[in-house]
Parts: C-alpha cells; structure tokens; sequence
C-alpha cells in the first residue's frame, strides 16, 4: 500500500505544471484564468456522489459499504463532531458546511468567483468525468477503489493546497467563498484512510486485487493529468490575449 501511495504521489497529476503555474501566480490575469478553472473543475466535482454511489455498489463487504455510505453522508453535507473540530482549527465555522451538500459548496465558490452556472463544459472535462464514472461502475471492486481511493481521495488534499494558495493570494475572496477546499483537506484525510483499508483488505484476496488496485489508481490519475494538459493549454491561451 505505501509503495502505492508513493507512485500515486509522485504522479504527474499531483504536482502538474498547471497547478504549480497557478500557485506561482504565473499568469497575466490570475482571475480570468481561476475563473476558468472553477468553472471546468465544477463540472468534474459536482459528479462526486455519482463516482461514490458507483464504487459503493461494487463492495460485497457490508463493513466497506457501511463506511463508504458514511462517506457519501458527508458529502451530503453531514459532519461529525471530531470533522467540526478538526475544520474549527483552520477557521471554518460550522454553519458554512453543516448540512450543505459538497456541490453547493463549490457552486458558492463558482458564484463568488463570479461564474454563471450554466457555463458551457470544455469536451476534456466531459471525457474525465464520464471515464471516471465508467472506470468506477465497469471494473472490478479493487480497479474502482483504486480510482477513487488512492487515485483520488488519498492525493486530492496535496492538489488543493496548490489550489487554495493561488485562492488566497491572487484573489480577494472570504474563507467562507473558496472554503470547498480546505474542508476537503481536512476531511478527505479519514476518506482516504477508509478508502485505503478497504484497499488492504481488498489486496490481501489475491495478487490479481492488487494489479486491479493499481490499475484503477494510475487510470484515475492519468485522467486527471490529462484534464489539466488541457486547462494549461487553455490557461496559456487566455494568458496570451493580456500580454504586450
């Protein structure tokens, strides 16, 4: 599992240049291009639910599926009090969160960054989310805890600290607008340990579990780097039209 993590971690999806150049503040117009890319990403999140329901119906355990319906409980908008405690330390206040649905959360984002929310989807993202989606409802139940487990749950948290710090430094949004991505730095953390039990257990049937584990995990990630090949190829563009 940890030699897993590692290659999850080193993935160029993690560190890609897109998100490295947006941290960095590298573009002309920072808020043109973060705007663009809540409104793309929104498309790819907002199907979240549908990706965990899909992984869920693949679990013949009954512990993996109770611990996975916990996990879709909370993004529906449920916390627990150790989640309250844990996300008070970082400044978010429980009634931002407490009983809104993770979509809305970045939808209040998208308005905030001042996006319409019938804003047209780029093709590359519609591919990454409907693969996602078939990646978690066709393979077996160790190529879709792979996806979205350690390709996803177990590194989202490293992508959006790039994320929140090109928020926090090149726009003037309140914690409460962008606050998505903090509280998923918090609490996908039990996600991805959840998700990376069920990964063990999973690995400990047979050797073909885990080459189906990591299957899923590298298709995951590359979906996701291939995503942002595009959104850096479209963040260029736009660069490009307020350079001298």
């Amino acid at each position: 599992m940890q030699n897993l993590i590692d290659e999850a971690l080193s993935h160029r999806a993690v560190n890609h240049p897109y998100l490295l150049a947006l941290k960095n503040g590298e573009f002309s117009n920072m808020n043109l291009v973060l705007k663009d890319f809540a409104a793309q990403y929104g498309a790819y999140s907002s199907w979240f639910p549908r990706y965990l329901t899909a992984v869920i119906s693949k679990l013949e355990n009954p512990i993996h599926r109770e611990q996975l319906l916990e996990n879709l409980a909370e993004e529906s908008g449920t916390l627990h009090q150790e989640d309250i405690d844990a996300i008070a330390q970082i400044g978010i206040k429980e009634e931002w969160v407490q009983g809104i649905p993770h979509p809305k959360l970045f939808r209040r984002f998208q308005a905030a960054m001042g996006i319409e929310h019938h804003t047209q989807n780029d093709i590359e993202v519609e591919i990454w989310r409907e693969s996602f989606l078939s990646l978690a409802q066709d393979g077996t139940a160790a190529t879709a805890v792979g996806a979205i487990g350690l390709g996803t749950e177990s590194i989202v948290k490293y992508i959006y600290r790039h994320l929140i710090e090109a928020i926090e430094n090149y726009t003037d949004l309140k914690l409460e607008d962008y606050v998505f991505f903090p509280l998923h730095t918090e609490v996908d953390d039990e996600h991805g340990l959840i998700l990376l039990n069920i990964a063990e257990d999973l690995a400990g049937e047979s050797e073909k579990s885990t080459l189906e584990l990591r299957k899923g995990m590298l298709k995951a990630l590359n979906l996701r780097a291939s995503f942002w090949d595009d959104m850096y190829e479209r963040a260029k563009k736009l660069d490009a039209q307020f350079k001298p």
